[in-house]
């Protein structure tokens, strides 16, 4: 398996909410994760990770993030990841601890405090909480479900493939043009830097 450019800066996104909000279940590091991209492209007009998010049954999912732990041993993942999965005791429940310290090299000032604006705002939330904040009307989850009809969907399978469009909260001139500048420099970016193989995930 690839790490992508764009994972190796959300999985050090992780790092830092692991550092700050303890225990941090995934299924909350994934909701925490998706509010810091929001907050920045609704402040900005950038993502921090550039990840896609599909509409799932219980919110947004980086389908790539989601499935890491299970492509990997009970207990930790390749140290290239700087996380560390342990299993707790409630069932189908994994809690992530780092392995390294955060990684602050591939981040802007602008883009930290935005991670601690998160954990600020969101840290002492629980997951069910922060579902239903991110299933309100008039979010980009909810938009995409009403639109597609997924909740007739959402009773047979929790996934889809349906992508949430972060443009959408594009609400100005400004936003549009730093949000292609940036993405195009991403593009640029990604491509210099070869993905590395985790030799360590099965």
């Amino acid at each position: 398996m690839e790490i992508t450019l764009a994972h190796n800066k959300a999985l050090n996104a992780l790092v830092y909410f692991t550092e700050r909000v303890k225990p941090l279940y995934l299924t909350k590091a994934i909701k925490l994760l998706y509010l810091a991209d929001e907050y920045a492209i609704k402040d900005s007009g950038v993502p921090i990770t550039w990840l896609n998010y599909k509409a799932w049954k219980y919110g947004p999912v980086p389908e790539e993030i989601w499935n890491k732990p299970k492509l990997t041993s009970n207990l930790e993942i390749d140290a290239i990841d700087q996380i560390n999965l342990t299993t707790s005791h409630l069932a189908d429940k994994i809690i992530l601890k780092p392995v390294k310290e955060f990684d602050d090299s591939n981040f802007s000032d602008y883009e930290i405090d935005a991670l601690d604006h998160i954990v600020k705002q969101y840290g002492s939330f629980n997951a069910e909480q922060l579902v239903e904040i991110l299933h309100k009307e008039g979010t980009l989850w909810h938009k995409v479900v009403e639109r597609n009809n997924l909740q007739q969907q959402f009773t047979l399978k929790s996934n889809s493939d349906f992508i949430i469009e972060f443009t959408e909260l594009l609400d100005t001139d400004f936003k549009k043009s730093a949000f292609e500048v940036a993405y195009q420099a991403y593009l640029m970016q990604a491509n210099l830097i070869p993905s590395t193989k985790v030799n360590s995930i099965q």
